[in-house]
């Protein structure tokens, strides 16, 4: 074989593979570096180099801090509202008298998941309207005063969880689901045998055989939050809400970038964001302890 014929072999493989790194190269690491890059300078139309000016000031922006707080909020009523009631279901789901019909339950609770959030937003405006919206309807059957789910700063984050609820409880179902289908029947039956009840097997035997796929599922429930944007965009009438209740991370970037054509500010923005959802990744996995449980 000659030398040139050689070259070409060792070279192909790499020809093949290019592709995938070109556009990662052009759409991804560019951005990337970029917009780091645009994070250290000031203006609009010409820049000048600023330092970590940006940075620091996210730091001491009160209106950052705010849309944190929100987010913060949001991901706490996920958590111990809508994560709790998806586990519930999923062990529902699990039961062998229904397991039989798992398919049809599953496609009927992840249904909403893959409506638009758009279409979600408007809907849900709908029926949280004070005046004519269907849920005062129902809770003034019941003598409840109706509540300005919109227009109150106190319910703004309550009717963003009861959105996220019914749009996102059936994929957290379906996780729990496939978490499920990792705990052995041996090992229930043999707490079973030794006496467990349903709360004990639960607790002892099922949890932790679906810490894995907690921690996944935690960490997209806390991403969600406080990335959240379409819905509370929609709810807000494209805005923040009342006394900036529904402002969120990401909807405060958008705006920086797009309404006050602020490049520089809300690159910095987006690292800070970055960065902290890193931090909060890794406060996660301590605290599940994966380590600890695959070793």
């Amino acid at each position: 074989m000659t030398s040139h014929a050689s070259a070409r072999l060792k070279i192909a493989p790499f020809l093949f593979i290019s592709p995938f790194f070109i556009a990662y190269a052009i759409f991804g690491l560019y951005p990337i570096l970029y917009g780091f890059w645009l994070s250290l300078m000031k203006g609009t139309d010409s820049y000048t180099f600023a330092g970590l000016s940006n940075y620091l000031f996210v730091f001491k922006d009160g209106f950052f801090w705010k849309a944190m707080w929100n987010g913060t909020k949001l991901a706490l009523g996920s958590l111990f509202l809508i994560l709790p009631v998806a586990l519930g279901v999923s062990l529902l789901l699990n039961r062998p008298y229904i397991s039989k019909k798992k398919g049809f339950f599953a496609t009927f609770f992840f249904t909403p998941n893959i409506t638009s959030a758009v279409a979600v937003g408007i809907i849900f405006k709908l029926l949280l309207e004070r005046d004519s919206g269907f849920l005062n309807s129902i809770l003034g059957v019941f003598g409840v005063d109706p509540i300005g789910w919109l227009k109150d700063p106190a319910w703004t984050i309550p009717a963003l969880i009861i959105l996220c609820g019914w749009k996102y409880l059936g994929v957290n179902i379906l996780f729990f689901l496939a978490g499920l289908q990792n705990v052995p029947n041996e090992l229930i039956e043999a707490a079973k045998i030794d006496g467990a009840t349903p709360a004990q097997r639960l607790w002892y035997v099922t949890m932790p055989l679906l810490r894995p796929i907690m921690t996944f599922i935690v960490f997209q429930c806390l991403l969600g939050s406080y990335g959240m944007f379409s819905e509370a965009f929609i709810l807000a009438n494209s805005g923040f809400g009342p006394e900036n209740s529904l402002v969120f991370p990401t909807s405060y970037l958008y705006d920086q970038a797009f309404r006050r054509q602020d490049f520089t500010y809300s690159s910095a923005l987006g690292y800070v964001f970055t960065l902290m959802m890193l931090v909060i990744g890794f406060i996660q996995l301590k605290m599940f302890n994966l380590k600890d449980q695959e070793g």
